[in-house]
């Protein structure tokens, strides 16, 4: 796989980080999780199990258009990928901005914004590594030996 162990580590504290803060809203907010039914936010487990699944998906997409479809098609679709994402985050922070919202707690307000922002960056990684790879495809480096040979 062309992950680094580095990575794989970063995206998994993130995902705990990011289920154990949306798990754990103050009790205005443990009173909107039960009204409007986000059983799927409900507990820690739950969280976590939520999190792990967009983010994994998240990644098995990343990777498998990184492999298997063309760059120049793998970096339209990071770019609309990272669009999809940025505007989600948009839409949390203009959701979370609101009175109803901004009284859930600020752990709860920071993980429902943490989620969006790690696919952002998974995105966006994946689009960069796209980019150079097709800049080092159109631009090959000069043969090295090609060089010495004529000094």
């Amino acid at each position: 796989m062309n992950i680094k162990l580095s990575s794989v580590l970063l995206l998994l504290v993130l995902s705990v980080t990011d289920a154990y803060l949306l798990a754990h809203p103050n009790l205005i907010g443990k009173i909107g999780v039960l009204v409007y039914k986000h059983s799927y936010i409900q507990t820690f487990p739950k969280a976590l199990l939520t999190v792990v699944i967009v983010v994994g998906l998240s990644l098995a997409i990343s990777e498998l258009l990184y492999r298997f479809v063309g760059y120049k098609k793998a970096t339209l679709c990071y770019g609309l990928l990272l669009a999809v994402s940025t505007f989600w985050f948009g839409y949390v922070f203009i959701t979370f901005s609101s009175f109803a919202y901004r009284i859930t707690g600020k752990a709860f307000i920071y993980g429902a914004h943490l989620l969006p922002i790690i696919l952002i960056g998974l995105f966006g990684r994946y689009l960069v590594k796209a980019q150079l790879h097709l800049r080092k495809k159109k631009n090959p480096l000069p043969d090295q030996g090609s060089e010495v040979s004529r000094l």
